[in-house]
């Protein structure tokens, strides 16, 4: 479908960089006007992965953040209504962009971040970072209504985190139909427009509690040793209903945005959080909401950037 205004095809353009699990773009959009309606896609929800869909939604939290963000670089003051039809539950948001000011430096700043941010999937730096740095990005998880919960090198709950990140993956490596599904998402076609390229798979770690998706261990044959000091923080909200999914999308996002403008990468183990023993566990652990997203975050080489869809696939 094509797009009349050229602002709204690149407000669209840039909220569709945002990350989803596997690259799957878990969402569509309806245009009508300024008004812009966010479907959740379940078609393109991991059925054995995330059952309840709280992954696919985070990941449509993160294109409403891209969007939001995007809008003002525009000039638009975009209104954001989340589950706005109690009787169509795959309607994530609306938003109606009403003219607004100018952006302001800040806000410029993250718009030119959706451009540059990408999953870095490599070792980092073996250092954690500066203590201002984390302080703006908790301010941005907090703005969206989460938490940013950073472990320290030497906090107990980095050890607690990192012996279930391995009773994570080494579960995961076991269950054959949920490694069928993620080999759906691992692709080697240079044309395919979602999914994630074996080229941005990054190396295989040679430490098993490495805070890193092994994808089966077997999707590349280059092994790496991963640094032990780089800063791990759990996103978390206070509770954990389909409003709490969208908000960790969103705050995700600005997490993400934020620590690109000070060109630190991410990359994300969410395994641990698939696992319901797990995640109960990390949850117990913290003891500061409930757990959303573990984050790996340090300075690193850019990874190459996964494909997007065209517009005309994601505009409905």
């Amino acid at each position: 479908m094509s797009i009349d205004d050229p602002r709204i095809e690149r407000i669209l353009a840039a909220a569709s960089r945002a990350p989803s699990v596997h690259n799957t773009q878990p969402w569509s959009v309806h245009v009508q006007g300024t008004v812009l309606d966010v479907r959740a896609d379940d078609s393109r929800r991991l059925a054995h992965a995330d059952p309840a869909g709280r992954e696919m939604l985070i990941s449509c939290g993160a294109f409403l953040a891209n969007l939001r963000v995007a809008a003002r670089r525009e000039s638009f003051r975009p209104l954001l209504t989340l589950l706005p039809d109690d009787a169509d539950p795959a309607l994530v948001a609306r938003i109606d962009l009403v003219p607004g000011v100018l952006p302001d430096a800040d806000e410029l700043d993250l718009a030119v971040a959706i451009e540059r941010r990408s999953t870095s999937r490599v070792p980092f730096e073996d250092q954690p970072l500066d203590a201002d740095v984390l302080e703006d990005l908790d301010k941005a998880a907090t703005s969206e209504g989460a938490r940013l919960v950073t472990l320290a090198p030497q906090a107990p709950e980095r050890t607690v985190l990192l012996d279930l990140v391995h009773q994570a993956e080494e579960a995961a490596g076991k269950d054959h139909a949920g490694r069928v599904e993620q080999a759906r998402w691992v692709t080697s076609d240079p044309d395919r427009p979602d999914g994630i390229p074996v080229a941005a798979l990054g190396p295989a770690s040679d430490d098993a509690l490495a805070p890193v998706r092994h994808f089966g261990g077997d999707s590349t044959s280059d092994r790496a040793a991963f640094e032990h000091r780089s800063t791990l923080a759990v996103l978390t909200t206070p509770g954990d209903c389909v409003r709490d999914w969208l908000a960790a999308g969103q705050a995700l996002e600005q997490v993400l945005l934020t620590a690109t403008t000070y060109f630190v990468h991410a990359s994300f183990a969410t395994t641990v959080l698939e696992n319901p023993t797990t995640r109960a566990a990390l949850a117990t652990a913290l003891d500061a909401g409930v757990p959303q997203m573990v984050l790996r975050l340090g300075y690193s080489t850019t990874s190459p950037r996964t494909p997007r869809r065209p517009a005309d696939d994601v505009v409905r």
